[in-house]
């Protein structure tokens, strides 16, 4: 660590502490994190004490900024505050102009880009009002009043129906009043999920089939209105059925299929929520049979014979003598429906009077993105049932239901499978079927599939250079970290041919957002790191991978494998992304949330990350079958594996050959 920033004695002494716990003139530095411990000895990182804000992946001091604009001879005082609008965050700046000195905001601009870096330079998407006030008298931020972001955009209107349509888009996604025909989507505060957002909205709104990549193609309202000819006609539109006179047999929706298998043995996910005043059986049972009663997919049994109605789940109350044990003893248990609900709830107390909420899911029921959806109305529930009232929610738009029949109509519509089968037949066309991984025993004839987890972590300085890779390369971090990992396996002599698999949430249409259910899918990313590329290089081919994966990925997993040369063969090896979630929106009266592993894996080796909302570190895990890896080998593949990120991404030309050379020589148990 350095021991203070140079010629700034101030900024010294408030960050660079004296160390209570260190030897004598040692320091620790305040990280301006604001963060709490959870009782698995993690962090939970709950935001800034400070000033900084990241925008577009890039962490911003808005006090440098400020520092920059008081240095001009035309500014007295300067505020720079963030204008959050949902996810869109633009930066607003507010001057006091010196006494005699005229205010233009465009030459301050110009010089202010010259002053700051890149990433904190005044983007399209900022602001700068000048405020009239005494130049002695100190700004009072809490009384800016809110900024107008209407001149922010071009002079020319969208013309015509098509763009007009996609000019309302554009201003309700970007929360701004006006946006111009040419104005580009990501310069207005745009990014990746607010891109996958417009796609959405342009399909269910104007009937028109856009992709990911024609946004970035063509990024303003004027382009995209020109992509919206007739052979872009979107899928069929997801409607709420009317109510059937008597519930009929429903087929299993196409993606639930994979995931039915009878060799499914554990819970896919397990939570637990802890609540230190305690908890009310009663309302946590009558917010258990609530949220069965909104999701049908809690009471409804997925089988061979399709999706059969089931009693919903009910609260088993039990004591222990060791709640931990406990837990961890449900959690990677096998995954029985005795009552046939995919979901099971346990509320443990211990002889202390402790207790906990311990819910297993299934993927048939819960994927990981209901997760969210699912806490939400748990909760809002609970409050409810305290208060001894039901819950007052909003009618969802669609039901499971709807969303099953839809699926398979869109399958059905415009030849979309027969186009997609024959991408992923081309795609996995000669793909090896058994990769030789870096295991330290060979695979058994009956495979177990029980899991063990290495967790390691993204430090915030292997974060910001993870980061700035992806932005130089028009990439994200999942692509840097599979990357990554794919150079790992070729070092170790897995091959130069790999297919990866990874999860896609599969709620193609805004309506879905908000249910809980089995939506997300399985595609194979076949990489290829053959010819010693640099790992840029890599990272293009990567990038290119996963474009044409998510453009073919309503295509169910089972039918890709039926179909391909990997017939029968589920990945050996996966990256999973989750999206953290903002834990304030979650937690309430039944307590705070943390996940508990369960034990179980249907991959060989899986690098699954969080990647948080704002700043941060990524918590990761190499999650691993302990059929094949032992602990210590499992731990060398996650060392080798961060010190690989490190050098990669200050090095991002050296090829794989040389990165591999790098890193530390593997153990084995």
């Amino acid at each position: 660590m350095a021991r203070g920033y140079l010629a700034r004695p101030g900024l010294t002494a408030t960050r660079f502490l004296a160390d209570p716990f260190g030897a004598p003139g040692a320091r620790m530095y305040r990280t301006g994190d604001r963060a709490r411990w959870r009782r698995d000895g993690n962090l939970d990182f709950l935001g800034r004490v400070d000033t900084q804000v990241k925008i577009r992946g890039f962490r911003i001091e808005l006090g440098e900024i400020e520092a920059a604009l008081t240095a001009q001879p035309s500014v007295a005082q300067a505020a720079v505050l963030p204008d959050r609008r949902g996810d869109i965050v633009r930066l607003v700046g507010y001057v006091v102009p010196a006494a005699g000195q005229p205010f233009d905001a465009a030459a301050l601009r110009e010089r202010l880009a010259a002053a700051l870096p890149s990433t904190c330079s005044p983007p399209p998407s900022s602001r700068w009002t000048a405020r009239s006030a005494h130049p002695e008298r100190q700004l009072d931020r809490a009384a800016l009043p809110a900024p107008d972001w209407a001149d922010l955009t071009g002079a020319d209107q969208p013309e015509g129906p098509a763009e007009e349509a996609v000019g309302r888009i554009f201003r309700e996604i970007l929360r701004l009043p006006v946006v111009g025909r040419h104005d580009d989507f990501f310069a207005l505060g745009g990014h990746s999920m607010a891109s996958m957002r417009l796609v959405g909205r342009l399909r269910a709104e104007l009937g028109v089939e856009l992709g990911i990549r024609d946004v970035f193609d063509a990024p303003t309202v004027a382009g995209l209105a020109a992509k919206l000819t007739p052979s872009t006609a979107a899928r069929p539109a997801l409607l709420p059925a009317p109510p059937a006179p008597s519930p009929q047999p429903l087929p299993l929706a196409p993606v639930q299929r994979w995931h039915a298998s009878p060799v499914h043995p554990g819970w896919d996910h397990a939570l637990v929520l802890r609540s230190p005043g305690g908890l009310s059986r009663a309302a946590l049972a009558a917010a258990l049979a609530d949220l069965a009663e909104r999701h049908a997919p809690l009471r409804t049994s997925a089988g061979e014979g399709g999706q059969l109605p089931v009693p919903g789940p009910r609260l088993e109350c039990s004591a222990c003598p060791d709640l931990e044990a406990r837990i961890a003893e449900l959690a990677t248990g096998r995954a029985v429906f005795p009552d046939g609900a995919p979901l099971r709830a346990h509320l443990l107390t211990d002889p202390t009077g402790a207790q906990a909420v311990l819910l297993t899911l299934h993927y048939l029921a819960v994927d990981e993105w209901s997760v969210v959806p699912l806490l939400r109305d748990l909760t809002a529930a609970y409050a409810a049932r305290l208060g001894g009232a039901a819950p007052a929610w909003a009618p969802l738009p669609v039901d499971y239901t709807d969303y099953t029949r839809w699926a398979h109509a869109v399958l059905a519509s415009h030849d979309l499978a027969a186009t997609q089968l024959a991408h992923w037949r081309q795609t996995l066309a000669g793909a090896p079927t058994r990769l030789a991984l870096p295991a330290d025993r060979p695979a058994p004839t009956v495979r177990t599939h029980r899991a063990a987890h290495v967790p390691f972590v993204l430090d915030p300085r292997l974060r910001r250079a993870v980061d700035r890779l992806a932005s130089a390369t028009g990439t994200s971090m999942f692509m840097v970290l599979h990357a990554a990992l794919a150079t790992l396996l070729t070092a170790h002599g897995t091959g130069t041919d790999l297919p990866i698999g990874a999860k896609v949430a599969g709620r193609t249409d805004d309506q879905l957002a908000d249910l809980v259910g089995c939506f997300f899918n399985t595609v194979v990313l076949r990489t290829d790191t053959g010819g010693d590329p640099s790992f840029a290089d890599l990272l293009a081919r990567v990038r290119e991978t996963t474009l044409a994966a998510l453009e073919h990925q309503e295509l169910p997993y089972a039918e890709v494998l039926q179909a391909t040369d990997l017939a029968g063969h589920s990945p050996q090896v996966m990256v999973i992304h989750h999206e953290a979630a903002e834990l304030a929106s979650l937690e309430g009266g039944v307590g705070t949330l943390e996940a508990v592993p369960t034990g179980w894996t249907p991959a060989d080796l899986t690098l699954s990350f969080h990647q948080p909302r704002g700043d941060g570190e990524v918590h990761c895990a190499l999650i691993h079958a302990t059929d094949r890896l032992g602990p210590r080998k499992a731990a060398a593949l996650a060392g080798e594996l961060l010190t690989l990120l490190r050098t990669a991404t200050a090095n991002p030309d050296l090829p794989l050959t040389v990165l591999a050379a790098l890193m530390a020589t593997p153990c084995t148990d």
